[in-house]
């Protein structure tokens, strides 16, 4: 009896019955009434697809044969058109015979005609219909054959005595070629003929997307007796339709449409039908082939039973909407109401409560064993958070390391103070590491030297020079070698690891490399006590501290390096500053340049002066007997000493403001000095510019040598004020001397 009401209650059934049955009651039933009462209003719906559907592919595959039939025309057009390629063709169809010419101009023909791959063949004809060159996609093929006797050639040379520039023959074999005039100067010297890839260009394009239809389609030519082409499956089909469908004839006059319309010799088939020209792509306004698309467009009861429409559309929603109130009530009860509850379980997961209610997972449907599952990954969540948590606390402490070095490494400019610390903080922060290390590289690269080392270890490692050979078997060298991570897990069984009778201790080795872009440029070495001591983790985040470590030591090369040669830039501009004034003082003839104003009190201030400018700061002397003291005050210009300026003030008016301000005048009277030599030293050149260009004015305007050296020789005189001015013209040799 149990088993009986177990077997009746719905509770137990597994979810996809309720749902079958659910949607068996809300879907079918209402699904199979819409059928019987819209079997009409289903067979206009039916056929307004069917016309949809022909429409679209009927207008693409015309598209689609126009675009490939234009472009092969215009790839031909293009070629002849070259200027180069025609010389070449027209070379060729002038030689005697056939010569090497005709494989140069089918080399053309392949490199040039069948990118696309809209051509078979490629084939050069002179007037007589002989083949002088010719070539497929893939080989050049051989010439000297005759084509007199072809349809093509017949046709191109009538239409190109005519006038033609263009042709396109459709042959009774379903060959489609395209021919061009070869033409220079007004005179045809020949044909080029391609053969059109009608696969390519028009069976491919006449296939259907999702033919649900059962549709065909074919292009047919026209004529007594017209060419064919359709897709191997409806060749049959297709051939019977044509002898009677209207289409073919509505699409060569030019027309473009979708009807029904009745096939057959009793025209008992009615179909649905698009028609429509495929135009001759070198006579855009005359159909070239008839485009026909057909269907029978009958429903059948499969295609009936997914109609949702309906001419009595009102019932059938009434009693829809009953049916599904119904079926609304009782899916809330048996399905929706648990699903509530274990979404609002989950939900508290988000909030990091783990033990919100759901319901009991013994019940014995899907939603039973849904919840069942959910409780045991919510604890199983719950166990893997809380490890996460575990590990990122043990993160967090990497990243504060790192985060100490990065800020120590961006601070620091002394590079030998960097190192020490970084190797420091290293082990303060990494319990399982005893010992950390810097290794940089020599100059010549070919050995890394210890910079810096931690404990009394480190120290007697560093006085004793200690370095390994890039490339040795040990840790290091293996590191700057490759410039990759190095792991020596167990030292006592790797190869790499080379023992160090300071450090006996060690029982795993980790070596990082630091690099500047591709270049290492050291290694970070740390050694632990402890076998395998370092997790992918640690050496991640010793890796990163690496990266960082290399930009501060490049960081603070640069800075040294920067900071040397600024110290060279002002100690050259120092000496450029006093070169220019001794040679200044040197052209005005005086070893001194020296003024005075005031009212002269006969003190020697050459002592105070000296010991201002040796001393390169504000000296004050001694009290004199008239109640003033002296004062010195160097003239200083871009760090150079000129010279000084001494002044006697009365010992009361003497405090730091007056020093200050004599100070700050001389260094504006350095300014004002150094202006007004630069003023003179442009006067001078532009004075010595105006003499050269008066000159030079002088001397254009005569055409005899005595002249011009006469004048010369006068007018250099006046300028340099010399008594005597001597010009001599003479060869290489020094003869033939002429003053």
């Amino acid at each position: 009896m149990k088993a009986l009401l177990h077997t009746f209650n719905a509770l137990s059934w597994p979810l996809w019955i309720k749902l079958s049955a659910g949607f068996t009651l809300a879907i079918f039933i209402p699904a199979l009434l819409v059928i019987v009462v819209a079997q009409n209003s289903f067979n206009d719906f039916n056929a307004e697809n069917a016309r949809r559907y022909i429409t679209e592919n009927g207008s693409h595959q015309q598209e689609a044969i126009n675009v490939a039939l234009g472009q092969a025309a215009a790839e031909l057009e293009r070629f002849t058109a070259n200027v180069s390629a025609n010389r070449q063709m027209v070379l060729t169809l002038q030689a005697t015979g056939i010569t090497a010419q005709s494989r140069v101009v089918a080399t053309l023909f392949r490199d040039n005609l069948f990118d696309t791959g809209l051509y078979t063949l490629v084939r050069l004809l002179n007037t007589d219909g002989l083949i002088v060159a010719q070539s497929n996609a893939i080989d050049t093929l051989p010439a000297g054959v005759s084509n007199a006797e072809s349809l093509t050639f017949i046709q191109a040379r009538e239409a190109f005595d005519e006038g033609a520039d263009a042709l396109v023959t459709v042959l009774s074999s379903g060959i489609v070629e395209l021919a061009r005039p070869v033409v220079e100067e007004g005179q045809v010297f020949g044909y080029l003929i391609g053969t059109l890839d009608t696969e390519r260009a028009i069976l491919n394009n006449l296939a259907l997307n999702g033919n649900i239809y059962k549709a065909y389609s074919y292009l047919v030519s026209e004529g007594m007796n017209p060419v064919l082409f359709v897709r191997r499956e409806f060749r049959d089909i297709a051939s019977a339709a044509l002898t009677n469908s209207p289409a073919v004839a509505r699409a060569f006059n030019g027309i473009t449409d979708t009807d029904r319309y009745r096939l057959g010799t009793d025209r008992g088939q009615t179909v649905t039908g698009f028609y429509g020209p495929v135009f001759n792509p070198v006579q855009p306004d005359t159909p070239l082939f008839a485009l026909v698309i057909e269907a029978d467009t009958m429903p059948t009861i499969g295609e009936s039973l997914f109609y949702r429409g309906g001419a009595q559309p009102f019932p059938l929603l009434v009693g829809a909407g009953m049916v599904l109130v119904v079926m609304v009530l009782l899916f809330n009860q048996i399905i929706t109401q648990p699903l509530i509850r274990l979404r609002q379980a989950m939900q508290a997961i988000t909030q990091g409560i783990f033990d919100a209610p759901v319901d009991s997972p013994q019940r014995q449907d899907e939603i039973g064993l849904l919840t069942g599952t959910f409780v045991d990954m919510r604890e199983q969540v719950h166990t893997l958070l809380r490890d996460l948590e575990a590990r990122i606390a043990a993160r967090m402490r990497d990243i504060n390391a790192t985060h100490r070095v990065s800020q120590f490494a961006a601070a620091q400019r002394d590079l030998q103070m960097l190192l020490d610390e970084v190797v420091n903080l290293v082990i303060q922060h990494f319990p399982n590491i005893y010992h950390a290390q810097i290794f940089l590289l020599n100059t010549d690269r070919d050995y890394a030297v210890l910079r810096a080392s931690t404990g009394e270890v480190g120290q007697l490692l560093l006085k004793r020079g200690h370095r390994l050979p890039v490339g040795s078997i040990s840790v290091i060298g293996q590191v700057t070698k490759q410039g990759e991570v190095v792991v020596a897990r167990d030292t006592t069984a790797s190869q790499v690891h080379r023992r160090n009778e300071f450090l006996p201790d060690t029982r795993a080795e980790l070596a990082i490399p630091l690099r500047i872009g591709d270049q290492v440029i050291g290694a970070l070495d740390v050694q632990s006590r402890q076998r395998d001591a370092f997790s992918q983790d640690e050496i991640l985040v010793l890796q990163t501290m690496a990266d960082q470590l290399a930009v501060a030591i490049e960081n603070a090369r640069l800075y040294q390096e920067s900071v040397r040669r600024m110290a060279d830039i002002e100690r050259a501009n120092r000496e450029a500053t006093l070169a220019t004034w001794q040679e200044y003082i040197y052209t005005r003839r005086q070893r001194v340049l020296a003024s005075e104003a005031g009212v002269p009190t006969g003190s020697d201030l050459s002592t105070l002066r000296r010991r201002a400018i040796e001393q390169g700061r504000v000296v004050v002397g001694e009290a004199t007997d008239h109640g003033t003291v002296p004062i010195a005050v160097p003239i200083l210009l871009s760090g150079q000493i000129l010279g000084a300026v001494e002044w006697e003030l009365p010992v009361e008016h003497l405090d730091s403001s007056k020093l200050q301000l004599a100070q700050e005048l001389a260094n504006r009277l350095a300014t004002s000095l150094d202006n007004a030599r630069l003023f003179e030293e442009s006067q001078r050149a532009a004075e010595r510019e105006r003499i050269v260009n008066t000159i030079a004015a002088k001397l254009t305007p005569q055409t005899e040598i005595a002249e011009i050296l006469q004048m010369a020789v006068r007018e250099v005189g006046q300028a340099l004020q010399a008594p005597q001015v001597n010009i001599r013209l003479h060869q290489t040799n020094g003869k033939n001397e002429q003053r």
